[in-house]
């Protein structure tokens, strides 16, 4: 006999056993394969105390980790990284990063790019021709400072609408800026208006201490979820 007792209901009992322990292991199989089926393709997870900043090495490289710990790799995002890398200091406190990235970002060159208004699916793009020209207009100064505050950990989104600086009887010009999440309150960074307007502060001002008369028309935000970019259009009651 199998089991050396002589005994055949001995040897059912055991067969039995083998045939459950085939079916759980050919469960927790499949269910491992739903799992793997349902994660996202490419996300890399890092060290849990590290989140919503940038972090590496200069071995390895600099990346952005979102809140949720995942290393987000969207060309934009890496272009930002970079970005930040060149014209701030580590040493400072975020803020003071953010101004310092602000005032490179204004110097780059005014470019009229026609009078489309972007759409949620197309400020990516803004902001990749931007970070790689250096040259855009409105819109793309407005995509590029949104992913620029993103990697630093603030929360960002993208206006668009009409401004002037003409007077009260002047029409809007097609306009579009960024804004950065502080505290409570979203306020207002404008590169573009900044560079034709060096004797105002554009940056981190709230709607109403705007120094030009201007009209919301869109909003759009910025949202990073499972290592992947997303941008929405806020309705006009959210904003």
């Amino acid at each position: 006999a199998p089991d050396g007792s002589g005994n055949p209901k001995c040897d059912d009992r055991m067969v039995g056993c083998r045939m459950l322990m085939k079916k759980k292991i050919l469960i927790l199989v499949c269910l491992l394969a739903v799992l793997l089926a349902g994660a996202d393709v490419g996300t890399v997870q890092v060290n849990a105390a590290v989140r919503n900043r940038i972090t590496g090495t200069k071995r390895k490289g600099y990346v952005y980790v979102d809140r949720a710990g995942t290393v987000v790799k969207a060309g934009e995002i890496r272009q930002a990284v970079d970005f930040v890398l060149k014209n701030s200091s580590r040493k400072n406190k975020t803020r003071q990063r953010l101004r310092q990235c602000y005032d490179a970002l204004v110097k780059f060159s005014y470019f009229h790019m026609g009078t489309e208004v972007p759409t949620a699916r197309n400020i990516k793009s803004c902001a990749r021709y931007m970070f790689t020209r250096k040259r855009g207009s409105c819109y793309y100064y407005a995509a590029a400072m949104a992913y620029i505050a993103r990697v630093l950990g603030y929360d960002s989104r993208v206006a668009v609408g009409g401004v002037t600086a003409r007077g009260p009887y002047a029409q809007l010009s097609p306009h579009g800026w960024c804004e950065v999440r502080i505290g409570s309150r979203w306020l207002i960074c404008d590169c573009s208006m900044q560079r034709a307007h060096s004797d105002q502060n554009l940056f981190l001002v709230s709607e109403i201490r705007y120094p030009f008369r201007m009209r919301r028309d869109k909003t759009y935000v910025m949202t990073v979820k499972k290592g992947r970019v997303i941008w929405k259009q806020l309705l006009p009651a959210f904003r």
